[in-house]
């Protein structure tokens, strides 16, 4: 048997270079744009986390927990196109700006819960 810490594996994960800024992503030394991994979850899970931290949701009251799994289920298709629409894959990572991730909160929202219609203005 033996102690935790000698169990588990000791080998770092390789580098693997931005797509965007050609920086190379290794422990401790990132660049500035949005990395996600598929072992943090797949593209729903990412468009989860764009939403809770989304500033667009946020001052409309909202919050993720508010988007029921039977709505992510019946939309997954859609969410996972609106999320190579706005990022990169490549090697296991997804790469893009931090504006995308605003800007894929944004879409997902409104499909979600659409803005009401404002009303028409009479011109004379």
């Amino acid at each position: 048997m033996g102690k935790i810490g000698e169990q588990l594996e000791t080998t770092a994960a390789a580098p693997v270079r931005c797509v965007i800024c050609g920086s190379m992503n290794e422990t401790m030394r990132y660049c500035r744009h949005v990395r996600w991994t598929f072992d943090q979850g797949d593209p729903i899970d990412f468009a989860r986390f764009a939403i809770e931290t989304s500033p667009y949701v946020t001052a409309r009251g909202g919050k993720s927990s508010d988007i029921s799994k039977k709505w992510w289920a019946l939309n997954g298709a859609w969410v996972v196109e609106q999320v190579q629409l706005h990022f990169d894959a490549a090697d296991g990572y997804v790469f893009g700006e931090i504006a995308d991730l605003d800007l894929l909160a944004r879409d997902i929202w409104k499909q979600f819960r659409p803005d009401p219609e404002r009303p028409a203005m009479a011109r004379y």
